[in-house]
């Protein structure tokens, strides 16, 4: 069985990025980004664990990254 991961930007609360983002980490969030200025921080997460991205203090949104793919495959 294979577990389904996706891309996600998650949206901080000014200041708290510093610790959000170690809470972020043992939450399951494997980060590729870190964009300190905009309180953002971007990576990849199984997708039964996105709740638990969004229950951690601090996180203001947790937005999935769709992809998309114009012909040819």
């Amino acid at each position: 069985m294979t577990t389904s991961v996706d891309q996600v930007m998650v949206s901080v609360t000014e200041g708290s990025l510093p610790k959000v983002l170690d809470d972020l980490r043992e939450a399951g969030l494997v980060v590729d980004t870190v964009l300190e200025a905009l309180g953002v921080v971007t990576g990849t997460v199984e997708v039964r664990a996105i709740p638990s991205l969004r229950s951690v203090p601090g996180v203001l949104d947790v937005e999935r990254q769709w992809r998309v793919q114009l012909p040819p495959y």
